[in-house]
């Protein structure tokens, strides 16, 4: 197993798109501390004030590890060398959730060194409130657990459309149009007494809701929305599972 995530982590670092991730992140984070330094300049505003609002930006890697999630399967059927993998004595299961451990990893690695650039920046700008470790360093770690929980999450929806459809487009555009869309729906979908709504996937990935805002239904709890999750990601998981290993591979 760890060869075949070995395997599939060199074959996403030799893209592009790896390092124009990481330049992006760079790139946004910089221009984002520079906003928020000429913002707040003259103003009592800390380092880990600073690390809450940049835990926002971990919205703008999901595009990139969603790209990566919904294109790491059905990319291999597109381009044929599924053959390749499938020929070897290894069981597709096994291929499969390699595949997704990598997309795990990227995702670690991509969240991890925006963590890194963002304190970084924020000690080159708010230095003096580095070691001030009060009720906010705790916010910002949260912050950043929560969102990162959320970055699986629709990864693992990208992951499972690329899976039933062999399809990078439609796996990546409907996962993009879903992420941005939901919150318009779920307004709807309240206002017009759907309560079933909170029963939805999207209803309960931002777990930060609970914390620094509210969540689209009444009786919603941090409990009810990790539940609904667990339950999806189980669901997601058995049923690609079940579609690599079980439909016939004619490319």
């Amino acid at each position: 197993m760890f060869n075949l995530v070995t395997n599939e982590l060199i074959k996403q670092l030799s893209r592009p798109r790896m390092w124009m991730s990481l330049g992006v992140i760079v790139f946004i984070n910089s221009i984002a501390s520079l906003f928020v330094y000429m913002l707040f300049e003259g103003i009592q505003f800390s380092f880990w004030e600073y690390m809450r609002i940049s835990s926002n930006l971990i919205v703008v890697l999901q595009v990139f590890c969603l790209i990566i999630a919904g294109d790491i399967v059905s990319n291999e059927f597109s381009s044929g060398t599924i053959k390749l993998l499938l020929i070897r004595p290894i069981n597709r299961v096994k291929i499969l959730v390699s595949k997704y451990l990598a997309v795990v990893v990227i995702a670690t690695i991509l969240t991890s060194a925006h963590f890194l650039f963002s304190a970084v920046l924020g000690i080159l700008w708010f230095y003096d409130s580095f070691f001030e470790f009060n009720v906010n360093f705790f916010l910002v770690a949260g912050a950043y657990v929560l969102r990162f929980l959320e970055l699986i999450v629709i990864c693992s929806v990208a992951f499972t459309l690329s899976v039933l459809t062999r399809s990078s487009s439609f796996a990546i555009g409907s996962t993009i149009f879903l992420t941005f869309s939901a919150g318009t729906f779920l307004i709807v979908m309240n206002e017009r007494g759907m309560e079933w709504g909170k029963y939805l996937l999207f209803a309960n990935t931002d777990l930060q809701q609970y914390f620094f805002g509210t969540p689209p239904f009444e009786g919603m709890t941090f409990l009810f929305s990790v539940g609904v999750i667990v339950v999806y990601l189980i669901g997601f998981g058995g049923l690609a599972g079940w579609f690599f290993g079980r439909r016939d591979v004619d490319v």
